[in-house]
């Protein structure tokens, strides 16, 4: 697998080792021991890894700019700034301490949080921090309806809602036991409660939770697109399909493989993405024959996922490999000039 160098033009400030990147793995960690994926055909778009970006160390979560042309990652002690048209790393910005969870707004300001308990607030046109705003310790996970950002804290089993317009902790949200992760569909924020086996449906407009959703296990990663709702189960290795119109699980897919991570789905809702960090891969999932998938190659202890607007492109961040997988279909290959298809399936 091919790794790129990180461009000499846009140095990077040194940052210490974070273990933010690690953490969906360590929550998972305790869970049942790896079972054999169910066979199936090959997916109706193959998929593959095309690159291999270089960037800062222990990458964790994604968001992508309002526009699609940029893909933040939060790296260490900061954001590393990805142009999704050559895919390669054209600038980084620094924030005061490690950083997991990641947002962007409308206006295209970038929210990160800090295990520490804070959010840095950063201008996209300078790339630094230019406000901060204190929460939780231990906060992971974060979401935007909006100009509403909302971050999961593990601790209290809430969620803070802040105010964009005076980067203030508007509210907090009672949900779950042990809330990790969020998404964001249609104005309502779905939050995975890994300590209570379920997913908590918080209305936007009013902040209110308008639904609990049994998942049963350990729920972590979760994702949604195109009337659904996708959550890693752990325990069963499993991802939890929900109607986003019922809030009810409609499917179970079994997923296997090992311990489950970051999970992504395309915009139009025709492919998963699930990252299985024992075994250094993602499995490819098409959602109109759940039977039919495959397994490729990426870095080490993938984590996090993301898909890009167009449906063609998909990103995994490695967290002991300092590295993001770009993985593409066949029909739609990459264009970049780090684009050199240099992984192969497997499984």
């Amino acid at each position: 697998m091919l790794n790129t160098a990180r461009p000499t033009a846009s140095p990077r400030p040194q940052r210490r080792i974070s273990r933010l990147a690690v953490l969906p793995v360590l929550t998972a960690g305790v869970l049942a021991a790896a079972q054999v994926p169910t066979a199936g055909a090959a997916p109706a778009s193959v998929w593959e890894v095309s690159s291999t970006i270089a960037v800062g160390e222990a990458p964790n979560q994604f968001a992508v700019s309002p526009d699609g042309t940029r893909l933040y990652v939060t790296a260490g002690d900061g954001v590393d700034i990805i142009d999704t048209a050559t895919n390669t790393v054209v600038a980084s910005a620094a924030t005061p301490a490690s950083v997991g969870g990641i947002a962007v707004v409308p206006s295209g300001d970038i929210y990160v949080v800090g295990s520490a308990g804070t959010v840095y607030v950063i201008d996209p046109q300078t790339n630094t921090v230019v406000d901060d705003i204190a929460v939780e310790p231990n906060s992971i996970g974060m979401t935007a309806a909006g100009d509403t950002v909302y971050v999961t804290n593990p601790t209290s089993g809430t969620i803070s809602v802040i105010d964009t317009a005076a980067n203030t902790v508007a509210s907090t949200v009672p949900v779950g036991k042990n809330p990790v992760l969020a998404t964001t569909l249609d104005g309502t924020v779905y939050v995975t409660n890994a300590g209570s086996g379920d997913i908590s449906a918080v209305d936007s407009t009013t902040d209110t939770v308008v639904a609990t959703i049994p998942t049963g296990g350990v729920p972590v990663g979760i994702t949604s697109a195109a009337g659904r709702v996708y959550a890693v189960e752990g325990i069963s290795q499993s991802v939890a399909v929900i109607d986003a119109s019922t809030d009810t699980v409609v499917d179970t897919i079994t997923v296997g493989g090992g311990t489950l991570t970051g999970i992504a789905v395309t915009p139009d809702g025709s492919t998963i993405f699930v990252n299985q960090s024992d075994t250094d891969t993602t499995t490819i999932i098409d959602t109109t024959d759940p039977s039919s998938r495959h397994t490729v190659t990426v870095g080490a202890r993938p984590g996090g996922a993301i898909a890009s607007p167009d449906n063609n492109t998909a990103y995994i961040t490695n967290g002991e490999g300092a590295s993001v997988s770009v993985l593409t279909t066949a029909a739609q290959p990459c264009t970049g000039i780090t684009c050199i298809p240099t992984g192969s399936f497997g499984g």
